[in-house]
């Protein structure tokens, strides 16, 4: 397990060490440094699985990235060796990564790193995930695609490899097939869903076919909403990851398209993976995953193995409160700006009603 980043120079971050645990949230408003704590880990990543003396920034963190200088810190410190720093610590060790801008391939980032590689898988889900298409690429035996493109070949194919989802996620005990149990836990957070899976290895893609109990006939995912195709890429990410043990589970707004409701039995889900040995670092913009995550780990009696991280902007720099959850699910602070618009809302409709009521 990860127990902290540290980054040095690094984007809008010159000096910031953050203690993880087996459940970390991050929340906050936009462009205040979430996705570049997930991107460091991304780039930790993929430096340590690089057998050159270089990585490609924009390959690591999938977006295009241009000239790399970008992911310096524009207020940096001055390090003795390399323009940024990275340092992964666990249980007893610590891995660090120094990056250099190399001028004779300006778009690649030359690197030194220590010998203690990264210890744990590293499976990332991003914001923008494939929604509904007729049909999905197959493929990649033993990773998520970061857009989840390939989760209903997953899914069949933890089937045939037998996979077994923990007990503690198990929803039933009619049928232990991996495939059953994705479809319970969507039923559990959408409500009355069914699907049917079948792959094409001569063309190498996939189809799915969603049901309920309106519907005479399954039907195609281009058919149903986006919270679906949304849904089942997450369901099968956390319950695959939670079947191989021992991994980390990076998602990034796992509440997109999904209802208020769903989106706290979401946050159930998510935190009984901690439970089942997943580490889980969540990007969100929603109180009810938050919620729901909280009353599940009150619920279970396992408060101390979740955190909550609020990122604001304060004049020129990023602020970083740390909120903990007690053992009753509440948390120990409510910074200025951490999910309190509906109560700014209320009041300001409150303030228009009396003054209507003046006239």
């Amino acid at each position: 397990m990860i127990k902290a980043v540290e980054l040095k120079n690094f984007k809008c971050f010159n000096n910031l060490r953050l203690s993880l645990s087996e459940l970390t949230i991050l929340a906050g408003g936009n462009a205040t440094g979430k996705s570049t704590m997930i991107q460091a880990l991304l780039l930790a990543d993929a430096t340590a699985r690089e057998k050159e003396d270089s990585v490609d920034a924009s390959e690591a963190l999938g977006v295009a990235v241009g000239n790399p200088k970008a992911l310096i810190s524009q207020n940096r410190l001055e390090l003795p060796e390399g323009d940024f720093e990275l340092r992964i610590r666990w249980e007893q060790e610590e891995t660090v990564f120094v990056y250099k801008i190399d001028k004779l391939r300006s778009l690649k980032l030359s690197y030194t790193k220590s010998d203690a590689a990264l210890k744990t898988p590293l499976f990332y889900l991003n914001a923008e995930r494939l929604g509904p298409r007729i049909s999905y690429p197959a493929g990649v035996d033993d990773d998520i695609l970061r857009d989840g493109a390939n989760a209903a070949y997953l899914i069949e194919r933890a089937d045939l490899m037998q996979k077994e989802v923990p007990e503690r996620l198990a929803l039933s005990r009619e049928s232990s097939r991996f495939s059953i149990q994705v479809e319970n836990w969507m039923n559990a957070i959408l409500g009355d869903v069914s699907f049917s899976v079948i792959t094409d290895y001569g063309k190498a893609t996939t189809d799915i076919r969603y049901g309920n109990q309106l519907a005479e006939e399954a039907v195609l995912p281009t058919m149903t909403g986006f919270g679906i195709s949304y849904i089942l890429s997450v369901v099968t990410a956390g319950l695959w990851c939670a079947s191989t043990g021992n991994v980390i589970l990076m998602i990034e707004n796992p509440e997109a398209h999904l209802h208020p409701a769903a989106q706290s039995r979401m946050g159930k889900f998510l935190e009984l993976l901690t439970e089942a040995g997943v580490q889980l670092i969540v990007e969100t913009h929603s109180e009810h995953i938050i919620d729901g995550a909280r009353v599940q780990a009150a619920f279970d009696k396992c408060t101390d193995r979740m955190q909550i991280y609020f990122f604001s902007k304060e004049k020129d720099a990023v602020q970083i409160d740390k909120i903990s959850v007690d053992e009753n699910g509440e948390l120990s602070e409510w910074p200025l700006g951490f999910f309190d618009q509906k109560e700014q809302d209320l009041r300001e409709l409150f303030n228009l009603r009396r003054k209507n009521a003046g006239h």
